[in-house]
């Protein structure tokens, strides 16, 4: 059903232009011409702008230095007994291991010397 009335179309006009959208007549052939070609020409810009970030994260990326190994983590030194004791007396003076545990820790160090 089309409607011809001064009223409705006064009425279309105004909802349109309330939406934001500018009714300007009916779409010409040249009107869906101009429609495609902006339709390209945005498609295009956009994937210029895509290789250029591209292009220059490839840059970036190419100039930082490649990323060197971790190095090896070696194997603490052994503790000399006397370090041993030392540790030992540490944990006994801040009430980590009982006495009897002292004692038994101790002789075991002194015997393995």
């Amino acid at each position: 059903m089309i409607h011809s009335s001064k009223a409705f179309r006064g009425a279309l006009m105004g909802a349109l232009s309330v939406a934001g959208v500018a009714w300007q007549g009916p779409a010409l052939a040249s009107d869906a011409g101009a429609f495609i070609g902006g339709m390209v020409t945005s498609n295009i810009l956009r994937n210029m702008e895509r290789r250029t970030q591209a292009e220059e994260a490839q840059a970036y990326y190419a100039s930082r230095p490649a990323p060197q190994p971790a190095p090896r983590q070696t194997a603490p030194a052994k503790l000399t007994p006397e370090q041993k004791l030392q540790q030992l007396d540490k944990l006994a003076a801040g009430g980590y291991i009982t006495p009897e545990e002292y004692k038994s820790r101790k002789q075991a160090i002194l015997d393995g010397m």
